[in-house]
């Protein structure tokens, strides 16, 4: 059974983007599941450096996913959470042992539809310019470029990774700065004439979303939004 990971920026701000997780795991014929109960996995805490509260729920999210046997994530900042952060949090704990196993079973949702490439791409047409924005956390992986690459009418111009500016703790700390960062962002992005943007990690996606949207620019998705969008069937 694969567990899908609900992170918690995503079930306040964007819940789409689990309907289309999951909408792309139908069309692959995936066993998959959302597991109610699912809460923050502790990043934010851990980010503003209260220790003892990430290990709170690093504990929750460890119990959680105890019975998967894959965890995917739509998040790359989540990613390096469940996979390095939380096992250095409880490396002392009673759940040390559980830690490690989820390390070892959570991936990038990116990551596992990309070894469906040969089932889901003919399913798959667009016609337009499209720009992979690599997060901080984890840029995308050679076999999901290959995949949107290969979508027929699908142009790839170069990549950007250069940050957004979305930090739970630098958007709390300094707002203005955030701000500023992610409009010089935005209007790099709008000069490429792009017609849409994918981002591995969901708080980019928020992050830059207001300031493509304020000059009518390119549309900001998940790749699990843009493969849910563009199946034919």
């Amino acid at each position: 059974m694969i567990i899908l990971h609900a992170p918690c920026l995503v079930q306040a701000r964007r819940p789409k983007l689990l309907r289309a997780m999951r909408a792309v795991g139908d069309a692959l014929g995936w066993e998959q599941t959302i597991p109610r109960g699912q809460t923050c996995c502790g990043l934010p805490a851990w980010e503003a450096g209260f220790e003892d509260a990430a290990r709170d729920a690093a504990r929750r999210t460890v119990q959680l996913f105890r019975e998967a046997n894959a965890v995917l994530t739509p998040s790359a900042a989540c990613l390096l959470m469940l996979t390095r952060r939380i096992p250095e949090l409880l490396a002392d704990d009673a759940g040390a042992g559980g830690a490690q196993a989820l390390a070892r079973k959570t991936r990038l949702w990116c990551d596992a539809v990309a070894e469906e490439r040969d089932v889901l791409l003919p399913k798959l047409r667009f016609s337009g310019r499209a720009l992979l924005l690599d997060s901080c956390s984890r840029g995308f992986s050679d076999d999901f470029r290959a995949l949107i690459t290969a979508i027929p009418g699908l142009t790839l111009v170069d990549s950007l990774s250069d940050c957004c500016s979305f930090s739970h703790d630098l958007s709390r700390r300094h707002p203005d700065i955030a701000r500023a960062i992610a409009e010089n962002k935005a209007a790099v992005l709008r000069r490429r004439r792009l017609d849409v943007i994918l981002t591995n990690e969901p708080g980019c996606l928020l992050q830059l979303q207001p300031y493509c949207r304020a000059e009518a620019g390119p549309v900001l998705l998940h790749p699990a939004e843009f493969l849910a969008n563009v199946l034919m069937g």
